[in-house]
């Protein structure tokens, strides 16, 4: 498994194998470190770590036993072993290079250790160390895991440290922080390199490192950068060189325009010369079935710890105001602003930066991810999570790698940053014709993005629509929308689409006519802007002539203004719609004024349907956020001894009758099958998906039901409650607030139960209503063997 270390460096973590390259690893591990750190991992003076010893170290037999390495190029960098000393306890200990204390390995070490304990049925660790080892005693104590300390008596110059391994809402934010701030790091030589190499510029023009090389000159790149060329003197009147290593200086990021037969023999040269970075916009790799060279040179880019962004990709740009830069096939630089695009497909990608430039959407930075052998959207989203030049996120994607991992980043992100998505491969013509081959699961990812609050965009006009409201515009604060209009004709089309988005019309379309159309919005809106039941304004406006566009489009401005004024910032977002004849010229333009920028859509459905997705996304961010809460009487560990105490070894069984105890545990009233004729509400179902893990799937009972609904474990009391709305809605109970809370709090102790007891391969109950809650009548339950890890992670 791929991490990333606090410094941005890349670095294995792998189960010991105990094999003699490990053995010799190890030994030159201990040889470095110091007779402080050897006397305080084996408690007393140590020259030199005997065969024996090492070997020990390196053994692992599950669950009793295992050991855990952390490697960069071939050198053993950490180390971290536990050993079963009762049936749900660990001694843990750890040896870490002490070169690379403070980067974060013990605490990461310890993560790892204890999801594998986890799964193995372990509930805690301990440890003893010294007192005057206070760094082992501050690790352990910033874990988030919560430590207990105690002190065996008459012997105080040792404490025991007795971690539980349930893992805590403190522990979970601390982590997520770490691999976000280790992330963002390790993608900066990406987007604010100070030396660049274009390995493969040519001097023909229409060749694409040419091209590459050209657009980063022309950009206003800060930095240096340098053209690789065997063949060539100079490219574009800049000196070249043959090799990588005859450059002058040590390189941040290297893009290598070559042939893919080639692209193996400059990998190595990046990795001799210490690069920062690698963007491979070769093909010829998982593009054309070539997996297995793919897979290579991102392992051994990986080994020597350089991040890899493609192959298959078409570059990267940013128009940071310190050191722009186009590192890409797009012709120009897009207008400096705050929205990041990352896009799965690179022509595609340059096409959207096209769009974006014409539209007058400002782009802070842009990422052809490629074949996604190493940087993904994933990682792009961390690093865009804490870009100060960044306020809004459009992801434009056909696969997903790890969709849990997605959720969580987007979970914290998005009550921040919208991030706006078009995700394509949605049947599985799609799929099948996508480079990606990714199967359609699409209800899945409509859960996903519900839960996570992303805003999904059906297109990519949408998604630009979306954004150009989203971009620094105020959010609406509710779905109540007033119509200022010059044609009846116009305001029928508006208000017959308000329903469509969630909308509704504040109050009867004011018609202006024809007549001193300026003055007319001029007087109109201000008193739109200041009504509270108007949360939102469209204008539309069909011209007479053309020299009225621009006077209405100023008198506009100036009502916005003058409120703005009054208010101290903008009152309220509010978009148009001109119907002007386009002649070329962008589908959509803009209303500028001093606080706001209005934008102007060609059609009015295109606006309405904007700002319903701007309301929607307002509503997801004004709410609490969402949390993983403690349940009275839920005892997963109970429910979770009794599957383990089920499964046998090395098969799946089916054990249907066990479910009745297991919803027990989790404090649920237990029905009979058909004792509650006549109640039947709802079938819920968890299953194992190897992509995403634990789905929830929930669906009124009625044979002539609709698709279900799904979302991904574990679920907040917000995914819940929306969840136990939307089905309640479905079979006509949506006003039953006392039915809506019994219904979320059982879908809460389900989701508890599929995200603590991995031997749970799949359930179905079926859940009655029987006033004031609900009785939950077992359907089936399949077990699997505990150990393996969960799959989506």
């Amino acid at each position: 498994m791929r991490v990333i270390l606090r410094d941005g460096r890349v670095a294995d973590v792998r189960e010991a194998t105990g094999s003699p390259a490990e053995r010799a690893m190890l030994k030159d591990l201990f040889q470095g470190v110091s007779q402080t750190s050897l006397y305080y991992r084996f408690f007393h003076a140590v020259r030199e770590v005997d065969d024996k010893t090492i070997a020990e170290m390196l053994a692992s037999d599950l669950p009793d036993k295992y050991a855990l390495l952390l490697i960069s190029g071939d050198t053993i960098i950490g180390i971290s072993h536990f050993m079963r000393t009762d049936q749900e306890g660990a001694e843990i200990d750890f040896v870490v290079d002490e070169r690379f204390h403070g980067y974060g390995i013990g605490t990461l070490l310890l993560e790892e250790m204890a999801d594998v304990a986890w799964r193995y049925g372990l509930r805690r660790f301990e440890a003893y160390v010294l007192q005057e080892n206070q760094k082992m005693i501050q690790l352990f104590r910033n874990s988030g895991f919560e430590v207990q300390h105690h002190y065996d008596p008459g012997d105080y110059t040792a404490v025991r440290m007795v971690l539980p391994l349930a893992e805590t809402e403190r522990g979970r934010a601390l982590r997520d922080t770490r691999e976000q701030m280790a992330t963002a790091a390790s993608l900066r030589p990406f987007l604010h390199p100070q030396t660049v190499a274009v390995i493969g510029a040519s001097r023909d023009p229409s060749h694409l490192g040419h091209v590459v090389f050209r657009h980063i000159v022309e950009s206003g790149f800060s930095g240096t950068v340098y053209p690789v060329n065997p063949s060539a003197r100079a490219v574009a009147g800049v000196r070249a060189y043959p090799r990588l290593d005859d450059l002058p200086e040590a390189v941040d990021l290297a893009l290598l325009a070559v042939p893919a037969p080639q692209v193996r023999q400059i990998v190595d040269q990046c990795i001799e010369a210490h690069v920062g970075a690698v963007a491979i916009l070769s093909a010829g790799f998982s593009d054309t079935g070539a997996t297995s060279a793919q897979q290579e040179l991102a392992h051994r880019l990986r080994e020597a710890g350089i991040r890899l962004l493609g192959p298959n990709c078409f570059g990267l740009l940013t128009t940071s105001q310190a050191s722009p830069l186009n590192a890409s096939f797009a012709p120009t630089m897009p207008r400096r602003g705050n929205l990041a695009i990352a896009s799965q497909s690179g022509a595609l990608g340059v096409a959207i930066l096209d769009y974006a430039s014409r539209l007058g959407v400002g782009v802070s930075s842009f990422v052809s991810m490629g074949n996604k052998a190493d940087v993904s959207g994933n990682d792009l989203l961390q690093y865009w999570e804490s870009d100060p030049e960044t306020s809004l996120i459009a992801l434009y994607l056909e696969s997903f790698g790890n969709p849990r991992k997605f959720t969580r980043i987007c979970r914290r992100l998005t009550p921040v940053k919208p991030v706006l998505v078009v995700k394509s491969a949605r049947t599985r013509g799609g799929a099948a014709v996508s480079e990606y081959g990714a199967e359609p699961r699409d209800r899945v990812f409509e859960g996903l993005f519900r839960q996570a609050g992303i805003v999904r965009a059906d297109t990519l006009e949408e998604l630009f629509d979306v954004a150009a409201l989203l971009d620094g515009a105020i959010l609406p604060q509710g779905g109540r929308i007033a119509v200022v209009t010059n044609s009846a004709g116009g305001a029928v089309i508006t208000v017959d689409s308000l329903p469509k988005e969630g909308l509704e019309l504040a109050l009867p379309p004011i018609d202006l006519g024809f007549e001193a159309l300026a003055d007319g919005y001029r007087k109109a809106l201000p008193a739109l802007l200041r009504s509270p039941d108007v949360d939102a304004v469209i204008v539309l406006f069909i011209p007479v002539g053309m020299s009225q566009s621009d006077e209405v489009a100023r008198k506009v401005a100036e009502a916005v203004e003058e409120v703005a004024q009054e208010q101290g910032g903008p009152a309220k977002p509010i978009v148009a719609n001109f119907l002007l004849p386009m002649d070329g010229k962008a589908p959509l333009g803009w209303i500028d004024t001093s606080c706001q920028r209005i934008p102007v859509y060609p059609f009015p459905e295109r606006a309405v349907r904007a700002l319903g997705q701007a309301v929607r996304y307002a509503r997801f961010r004004n709410q609490p956020r969402g949390r993983i809460p403690d349940l009275e009487n839920c005892d997963t560990e109970a429910a979770r001894d009794l599957l383990r105490g089920r499964v046998p070894a090395g098969a799946a069984l089916e054990q249907p009758e066990v479910l009745a105890d297991v919803l027990q545990h989790l404090g649920l009233a237990v029905g009979r099958e058909g004792a509650e004729s006549g109640t039947f509400c709802a079938r819920i179902s968890i299953a194992q998906d190897p992509l995403f893990g634990p789905i929830m799937a929930i669906e009124p009972a009625s044979r002539n039901r609709a698709a279900p609904l799904e979302r991904i474990v574990p679920l907040t009391d917000r995914d819940a409650q929306a969840l136990a709305r939307r089905c309640l809605h479905a079979i006509g109970q949506e006003d039953d607030q006392q039915v809506e809370e019994a219904l979320s709090n059982l879908l809460l102790r389900l989701s508890r139960l599929a995200d603590e007891a991995p031997e749970m391969a799949a359930m179905e109950i079926l859940v009655h209503f029987t006033s004031p809650g609900f009785t939950a009548t077992p359907q089936q339950l399949r077990l699997a063997p505990a150990g393996e890890p969960a799959p989506g992670d």
